[in-house]
């Protein structure tokens, strides 16, 4: 019995030797390429995408220097090239303004808007966040803020910090000195620009004139030019040949719970695939539209916040599916039943909008992903250019739509952005409006 145990202590160490002796000749004799490792998966070796949603969860959509002149405002979108350098001097200030407790002073629209006209950066979010949801995505613990919803944040050249979303605005009293060189470094390096940004309470767009008026959301951006931006096209990596491709949608599967060797699934009448499994339905549909519909607990996401752990779901679907695109929260929300995220597609530094939906739609709840869908995209910029319709004309064109239904309309968002109709034509540029609860594109 000692005999045959000490065979197979022999036989164990001379196969671990011969691999190693193996792993030395490859590469010393040029046969297997130098670092590589025999080992490493390709689940751990897949391309990187340059657009992590977990590092940029928490990033605005966009970020205005306010010189103190009116006629010299600069937005800097998520892809220009001195965006990541402000919104990190920006997200240094905000992270300690937000991580002192009881520090939130209410303040009047008064002082709000002078803070918006003097120096300043003012960083604009998709999304409306609570002073608890917005602390874990900075990653750090929820002070005693006041229990309101905001979107938008301005720091003070001196540092101060304040937050609003309109129904109320507070000030964090802050000293920094990151500020001021910014804004002084851009007024110098963008002063002979001719375009002109405007708010909408500047020209008290943002106040009832009579009857039959339109009132815009004091915060929205005025264009004094049409955007001119090269135009984008859109690419479905779920279809090949006019099919969908099951390969390709095999690496995310587990992800999703479904074991493709043992998950019943079926193709419906119009082409969509569906895998049935324990934890849940996961449907792809020919446009690439995957849905996800838990059954029971769901799926068990990584360690963290719901915010992060979603971030991370997305940054592992997005791998598999080679998809390197910039995504940005656009709602944040929670409930009895869990937390609510979506997200946009950036391109360009634009948003990319959806007819009905938006490219990513999550619910987390205790830890599980209860319901998840994606518009499964890739997108390439072009040489093409396309040129938008000039803010007052787009603005006309709205009221012209709406007015005959409504005596006074208020127009809550309004912005440059880019329009997918599932299509995979090329996207162009044009104006995203929101009418109350009346969408118009």
């Amino acid at each position: 019995m000692k005999t045959e145990r000490i065979k197979s202590i022999v036989l164990i160490l001379l196969i671990i030797t011969n691999l190693v002796l193996a792993e030395k000749i490859l590469v010393n004799e040029k046969l297997w390429l130098s670092g590589y490792n025999f080992f490493v998966s390709t689940r751990n070796s897949r391309k990187k995408n340059n657009f992590s949603v977990s590092e940029r969860l928490s990033m605005p959509e966009k970020i205005v220097v306010n010189t103190g002149y009116q006629s010299s405002r600069f937005i800097f979108k998520r892809d220009d090239k001195d965006f990541a350098s402000i919104n990190s001097a920006a997200s240094e200030i905000v992270k300690s303004a937000f991580s002192m407790p009881k520090s939130a002073l209410e303040i009047s629209p008064e002082d709000w808007y002078a803070a918006l006209t003097a120096k300043s950066l003012y960083l604009n979010y998709s999304a409306s966040f609570t002073p608890s949801i917005f602390a874990s995505l900075l990653g750090i613990s929820s002070s005693d803020f006041p229990d309101t919803e905001f979107s938008d944040i301005v720091i003070a050249e001196n540092g101060n910090v304040y937050f609003g979303g309109g129904a109320a605005y507070y000030k964090i009293p802050f000293t920094s000195s990151l500020a001021s060189p910014i804004i002084q470094s851009v007024f110098l390096e963008h002063a002979d620009e001719e375009s002109v940004i405007n708010y909408s309470f500047d020209l008290n767009f943002d106040k009832n004139s009579g009857e039959s008026s339109t009132v815009l959301s004091p915060m929205i951006l005025i264009y004094s030019e049409p955007v001119t931006e090269n135009t984008v096209l859109p690419e479905n990596p779920v279809t090949k040949d006019g099919e969908i491709d099951r390969k390709a949608l095999s690496g995310i599967l587990s992800d999703f719970g479904v074991n493709k060797s043992s998950a019943r699934s079926y193709t419906e009448a119009d082409g969509s695939l569906v895998y049935v499994e324990n934890n849940g339905i996961l449907k792809i549909t020919e446009s690439g539209i995957l849905t996800f519909t838990a059954r029971g607990n769901g799926v068990k996401l990584k360690n963290g916040s719901a915010s992060s752990q979603i971030a991370a779901f997305i940054d592992e679907i997005n791998g598999k599916m080679n998809i390197d695109a910039d995504l940005c929260l656009s709602s944040a929300q929670a409930d009895d039943s869990g937390q609510h995220f979506e997200f946009d597609y950036m391109a360009k530094g634009y948003p990319v909008k959806y007819a009905d939906r938006c490219a990513v739609s999550a619910t987390v709840s205790n830890g599980y992903l209860v319901s998840y869908s994606q518009i499964l995209r890739r997108f390439t910029v072009t040489d093409a250019q396309s040129v938008s319709p000039d803010f007052i004309q787009a603005l006309d064109e709205i009221i012209d739509t709406y007015h005959g239904s409504m005596s006074e309309m208020r127009i809550t968002k309004m912005y440059p952005a880019f329009f997918d109709d599932l299509s995979q034509n090329e996207l162009e540029i044009d104006w995203h409006i929101a009418v109350d609860n009346v969408l118009a594109e």
